[in-house]
């Protein structure tokens, strides 16, 4: 299993339910770095969504169009469409198959703003990022998804 940016004690709360992952996720960092420019972002706020059969908002009901990636399981991530046009990064937890998932959804800078700021090509007032979309537009994730490198770590 090819676990590049992640450490033991991460990959095991990800293999945990996803609520129970949403909770231990909290506090952890995100960090990115983009053509060397680094950008280190704390957890602050998660969804779990959980297994198909038990929970109604789990994505397999909630997505028609589910990427096959979202039944890997982790260590991986998927990056899907969430509240409207955004797109959110979705940790995948539980076991491989399941589809569970926790969803970041807002975070407090670390490490990065100017990089952040151009980024989002605003002056932000305060350090914390609300809502999906500004996660992923902040640590790049979409736009250079394939050339950078993204670590979870506690």
């Amino acid at each position: 299993m090819e676990t590049l940016g992640l450490n033991n004690r991460v990959l095991k709360t990800l293999s945990q339910s996803s609520a129970k992952a949403a909770v231990d996720i909290l506090g952890m960092r995100l960090s990115t770095t983009i053509k060397d420019k680094f950008v280190e972002i704390m957890i602050t706020e998660t969804e779990a969504y959980g297994r198909k059969n038990t929970d109604k908002m789990a994505l397999f009901n909630t997505y028609k169009n589910i990427p096959t990636s979202l039944t890997l399981g982790p260590p991986h991530m998927s990056v899907l469409r969430s509240y409207g046009s955004n797109r959110g990064l979705f940790l995948l937890t539980g076991k491989k198959g399941s589809g569970e998932a926790v969803l970041i959804k807002s975070g407090k800078i670390l490490i990065g703003k100017k990089h952040i700021e151009k980024r989002r090509k605003t002056i932000m007032k305060s350090d914390n990022l609300n809502g999906p979309g500004n996660i992923t537009t902040a640590s790049s994730i979409i736009l250079n998804w394939l050339t950078g490198l993204i670590a979870l770590c506690k």
